[in-house]
């Protein structure tokens, strides 16, 4: 009996010593995380910001986008200020026919809205082509450029519009464009 009380003993403790040695090794390899120093450059930085930047399908001035219909552009954008807290955003885009086959296309379709990224603001904008007739039929392989005209009641922060061009016929799978440099043609 007492062998079998001395093995038992041996037995405990053992196991105590190995649980308690495996218990210090998980606690040593699990360590708080060190924050990590920023070493990219300023143009580094830029560049991984514009790698986001597409990631999200965010595009910029002179930058397209094709489907099957339409190549869509935004050429550049503007600010008015009208009365007292609003103004008018104008973009200046270039549509053109991309089908190969002959077929013209109307331009009616093409829904146009600005967001503003930071206050959630939506403003649905109104083409105003100097053509009309292009615009209602605008034949294989040419392009027109119009404005699109909005209306915005608030006029902070107008470094974070975005310019959505979308059609039922012809989705852009959220593609936008980034309204660069609004607040500097305030008057």
């Amino acid at each position: 009996m007492k062998s079998f009380l001395k093995v038992t003993c041996a037995a405990f403790i053992l196991t105590s010593l190995m649980t308690a040695c495996s218990e210090e090794k998980e606690t040593a390899q699990v360590e708080p995380s060190k924050e990590v120093e920023n070493t990219l450059s300023p143009e580094e930085q830029q560049q991984q910001l514009e790698i986001e930047e597409l990631e999200k399908g965010i595009l910029f001035y002179g930058e397209n986008v094709k489907g099957g219909d339409y190549g869509v552009s935004v050429l550049d954008g503007t600010y008015e200020k009208t009365n007292e807290g609003s103004g008018t955003i104008k973009a200046q885009v270039e549509v053109k026919n991309v089908h190969d086959d002959g077929t013209g296309v109307t331009l009616l379709p093409l829904e146009f809205w600005i967001e503003n990224e930071k206050t959630n603001q939506k403003f649905i904008g109104k083409a105003l082509p100097n053509d009309a007739q292009k615009f209602t039929n605008l034949p294989q392989g040419q392009s027109i450029v119009f404005d699109v005209s909005f209306s915005i009641k608030a006029i902070e922060e107008l470094e974070n519009f975005y310019l959505y061009i979308d059609s039922k016929n012809d989705p852009f799978a959220n593609a936008h464009w980034k309204l660069d440099n609004l607040d500097s043609s305030q008057s």
